[in-house]
């Protein structure tokens, strides 16, 4: 197969789903160029079908059948087309249906149509009857009407002289078409029931034999069927399709019909009309109480007028100074696809506007005056308004605008009735454009240069009034923001609210933005799952939609860690970034207010740490923009705490001091690399400390021997601190490091007691390994072991490990432990759990 037919293949497959050009590559796995070439040709053959949007869908066209022959059967008659649809395939012979509507707008001709489909899918023969009766002629008889429906045995009445059979006889394994059916008597209808039931009926006359019969019904009326028809009868009869009047359907179906009406009188005449573009819109545009009937009277007279004053012409003008150049030319070939004639001179304005804006964005004119040009072109194209869409789009507009614009942005458009209005006759002509504009790629540049915020509420609006916007759509912007852009784009920051679940974030940016009266948040309700990845890439996505020419970033979120989406996105981005992890409608309020405000950025940051404990706030690069030293030990943030207060007390240095759990500590070193810890002189940590990063780690311990404490005194040294004071905080470590110390420590336990009981367990692991542990190691172990059993004591303890992992080695050192410490467990009624014992073995297993 050739890979063009192949690539048509993969189109019908999806008949009912558009594809863009990079999707059908992916499909058919070619290049996206030679795809476009292949499309290319089949649009040329009439194959397949493309929107005028950005980006161009493709979609197979579907093979014709007689229901492509409705004018509106893909558009406003699609819903009428999929009832009549299932009342043909319906198993295993379909089920009767009800047209309803009023007068002239072709209940005829859709029951004629439902036989004609039927036979093209082959669920009746190609030479099953489609009989047709007004029960209208026989209103008056209906004995009458009785007779020639169910037909009469001879001798029924009299003058019957002979069998004769009924319309119902006749329609056998066909359709039977009853028009003006409420004119049909409540006895006749009741006669009906056993043709629903059972396909059975008894002509007049007989009552032994009833016929039988395989047939399909259809039925219409223009009344209200619930006045006239029986409800047994009603109840017989499950789809019921409802026409619209001519006036009710859309413009462009309407200029179909006008042209099909003229392209039927051109067949009649065998001549060749001419009428301007505005004269059909004229015609189409007028209301007719008689409906398509009218119409084509209406378009009858105007041929004959014209034939009559022109009667040796082969091309007959239907307007008086009729331009010839600018005529429509309709002959017998004409056919209703060429709807695009006409609306090529919608379509020429169109784009006309769209190169008058962008020299108008080009030459720095203002958003009043593009609204101006907008107001203008549909000023010029004003026939071609569509009362039945805008009675349907004005709601539908006003309805959008307040719950996309108003609510979730706190937008207020503040446009009066006549602009609503404008609006939507201006996103009515997008059924108008029929191919792409030349220019719209860079009309839509300009335009995000100029207004991205503005403009990205616009698309966003766009999205919620059509799922595909043509390039038309876009022009109306200008007459949309032209009261609010000035507003929307002086703020500064891109700021952006992100929380688990599905409506939270969501919410406080509608009361938010609605407070302050702009469009301050966009927000992000994030599925539980959602990782740090996930959340840095909507970030991305949205910044790069909005594009906007802000000074810096506003991140409030409630998940993940803060360094860790800090990092993240600042990768992505080279601009100031403040990311706050407490998102609360009074923090995104606060920080509303003083963009709204126009705070500086370091401004907004300073304030928000200030917000309260429970939240995390960072917007520099890196752990802290202040020198620091961290101090991090592995037995907890008290001991942490006592070796800060040292280190404040004893020597003269303004660093920051900042205190972290160990966990945390290590978290930080595995996710980041030397540039986060820039501004750390000095890690003191409790434990050797393991990582391939260049850090300045020191082990507190190690400072009892002669080359650690040389060491930690020299990096103090290069850090400006005095000697004296590097050697008095030697002995206040010392000091600390003792077992009374320890014993200060212990707020519960009896010091003497707990630390007899600890050097029992010290001892025991010495005996079992063979081993003799150094005093620094064995202090540090009393300090550890005296910790840990008030902990656990206390239900202090942090539960199972996850990531402790089991081998020879560990779990050997897991059941030794165990039995060493089963005496402190019954005395204390506690539970060494595996977390605590997996604590242990990290300070132990270089030594054992």
């Amino acid at each position: 197969m050739a890979a063009i037919d192949n690539l048509y293949e993969v189109l019908k497959s999806n008949v009912d789903q558009e594809l863009n050009t990079e999707e059908i590559a992916r499909k058919v796995g070619l290049s996206r160029s030679v795809v476009s070439g292949y499309l290319a040709q089949l649009y040329k053959k009439n194959l397949v079908t493309k929107t005028t949007g950005r980006p161009v869908y493709w979609k197979a066209l579907k093979p014709r059948t007689p229901f492509s022959d409705l004018i509106g059967y893909d558009d406003s008659l699609k819903l009428n087309i999929e009832k009549a649809m299932q009342s043909i395939v319906y198993p295993p012979n379909g089920f009767p249906v009800i047209i309803t509507g009023p007068s002239g707008v072709g209940k005829s001709f859709l029951a004629k149509k439902i036989y004609e489909e039927a036979v093209f899918l082959g669920k009746i023969d190609k030479d099953s009857p489609f009989v047709t009766l007004n029960t209208a002629d026989y209103a008056n008889n209906t004995d009458l009407l009785s007779s020639v429906l169910f037909g009469y045995k001879k001798g029924a009445f009299t003058g019957a002289e002979k069998d004769m059979p009924g319309l119902l006889d006749k329609a056998n394994n066909g359709y039977l078409f009853l028009d003006e059916v409420h004119r049909l008597s409540k006895t006749n209808q009741e006669k009906l029931f056993s043709v629903f039931d059972n396909g059975t009926f008894y002509p007049l006359g007989e009552v032994n034999k009833p016929h039988h019969v395989n047939i399909r019904l259809i039925f219409a009326t223009t009344e209200d069927i619930s006045n006239y028809l029986l409800k047994t009868f009603l109840r017989r009869i499950p789809m019921r399709i409802e026409l619209s009047s001519y006036k009710e359907r859309p413009l462009y179906e309407r200029i179909q019909i006008v042209l099909h009406c003229l392209q039927t009188e051109a067949q009649k005449s065998n001549v060749t009309y001419l009428i301007s573009p505005n004269k059909i819109s004229e015609i189409a545009n007028q209301d007719y109480p008689g409906n398509i009937g009218q119409v084509a009277n209406n378009i009858k007279m105007h041929c004959s007028k014209g034939f009559t004053e022109n009667e040796d012409k082969k091309e007959i003008p239907l307007e008086k100074d009729l331009s010839i150049e600018k005529a429509i030319k309709v002959d017998k070939n004409f056919g209703i696809n060429n709807f695009n004639i006409i609306s090529a001179s919608v379509f020429d304005e169109l784009e006309h506007a769209q190169d008058k804006l962008i020299e108008a964005l080009k030459q720095g004119k203002t958003i009043d005056d593009c609204q101006l040009i907008d107001f203008n072109y549909l000023r010029k194209i004003k026939d071609f308004s569509d009362s039945a869409v805008n009675k349907v789009l004005v709601p539908h507009l006003k309805n959008t605008i307040n719950k996309t614009l108003k609510e979730t942005y706190g937008v207020n458009l503040s446009l009066n009735e006549n602009i609503i209005f404008q609006l939507s006759f201006a996103f009515s002509l997008g059924k108008f454009q029929t191919k792409p504009f030349k220019n719209t790629d860079k009309f839509l540049r300009l335009i995000k240069h100029k207004y991205p915020r503005s403009f990205y509420l616009y698309t966003k609006f766009l999205e919620k009034i059509t799922p595909k916007p043509t390039d038309s759509d876009y022009l109306w912007f200008f007459i949309m923001f032209a009261n609010v852009a000035k507003k929307i784009e002086e703020v500064e920051y891109s700021c952006i609210l992100l929380a688990h679940g599905t409506s939270t974030a969501n919410s406080i940016q509608k009361v938010v933005n609605n407070l302050v009266n702009n469009y301050i948040f966009e927000a992000f309700d994030m599925p539980i799952d959602a990782t740090v990845n996930d959340i840095n890439k909507k970030v991305k996505e949205y910044l790069e939609k909005q594009n906007a020419h802000d000074k810096g970033i506003l991140l409030i979120f409630d998940m993940g860690s803060l360094n860790q989406m800090f990092t993240k996105i600042k990768k992505s981005s080279n601009k100031q970034l403040l990311v706050i992890n407490n998102l609360t409608t009074s923090i995104a309020l606060d920080i509303a207010m003083r963009v709204e405000r126009k705070e500086q950025f370091n401004e907004i940051a300073e304030k928000a740490e200030k917000y309260g404990r429970y939240m995390g706030v960072q917007y520099y690069e890196g752990l802290s923009n202040k020198r620091n030293i961290i101090v991090s030990c592995l037995s907890g943030v008290g001991l942490s705490s006592a070796i800060k207060k040292i280190i404040q007390t004893t020597l003269s240095t303004n660093r920051q001091i900042i205190t972290m759990n160990y966990r945390k500590l290590r978290t930080i070193v595995d996710n980041n690399n030397e540039s986060f810890f820039k501004n750390t002189d000095l890690i003191v940590t409790t434990t050797n400390f393991k990582t391939k990063l260049s850090l300045p780690i020191i082990n507190i311990y190690n400072v009892l021997d002669k080359v650690g404490f040389n060491q930690l005194k020299s990096d103090l040294l290069e850090m400006g601190e005095d000697s004296k004071n590097v050697d008095n905080l030697m002995e206040k470590f010392l000091e600390f490091l003792t077992i009374e110390g320890i014993k200060g420590r212990l707020q519960f336990l009896n010091p003497n007691i707990v630390i007899n009981e600890v050097q029992s367990v010290v001892q025991k692991y010495q005996d079992y390994y063979n081993v003799g542990f150094s005093g620094k190691l064995k202090l540090n172990l009393y300090m550890h072991l005296s910790l840990m059993i008030e902990r656990v004591l206390l239900n202090q303890g942090q539960g199972q490990r996850t990531d402790f992992k089991i081998n020879d080695k560990q779990r050997e050192f897991y059941s030794v432990s165990k039995t060493i410490f089963k005496p402190i467990e019954m005395k204390y009624n506690i539970d060494i759990t595996e977390f605590e014992i997996s604590l242990l073995y990290e300070l132990l297993a270089d030594f054992i």
